[in-house]
């Protein structure tokens, strides 16, 4: 016995939800919030910074860390001084007018931090600020 469609108050016989405006919407809401975020930085390490009676809260673009044994990390990877200025002017095609951080730990040598403050200059980082722990 075939059944026969049953006909409602409109006349139409399969009458169905369209949803296709729904995932546009769903999708177009995903791409907003995927562009307008921001992410965290962490250098890799957790550097034991020096003490200072001031300091200012920074949201840097680029953030390079120096560990005691004067390791440099940027995005959690280690990279060699050399290659510093490199990873630096990628990041900063991201953000353009973003500055730059450098956590250093107490241990680094002082001659390591001055090299790779003037690795972040040579990449063209106008704003650089070095991390310290409130006293």
């Amino acid at each position: 016995m075939a059944r026969r469609p049953v006909r409602g108050p409109t006349g139409g016989a399969d009458d169905d939800v369209n949803v296709t405006p729904l995932l546009d919407i769903v999708f177009i809401m995903l791409i907003f919030f995927i562009v307008t975020s921001t992410f965290i930085k962490e250098p890799g390490i957790d550097p034991e910074r020096p003490l200072a009676v001031t300091q200012e809260e920074q949201s840097p673009a680029v953030l390079v860390g120096i560990s005691a044994n004067d390791e440099i990390f940027i995005n959690q990877e280690q990279v060699d001084l050399n290659e510093v200025r490199f990873r630096v002017e990628e990041l900063r095609r991201e953000t353009p007018r973003g500055n730059a951080v450098i956590q250093a730990d107490q241990g680094a040598k002082s001659r390591v931090l001055l090299e790779v403050l003037q690795q972040v200059k040579d990449a063209g980082v106008a704003d650089v600020a070095v991390s310290t722990e409130a006293a």
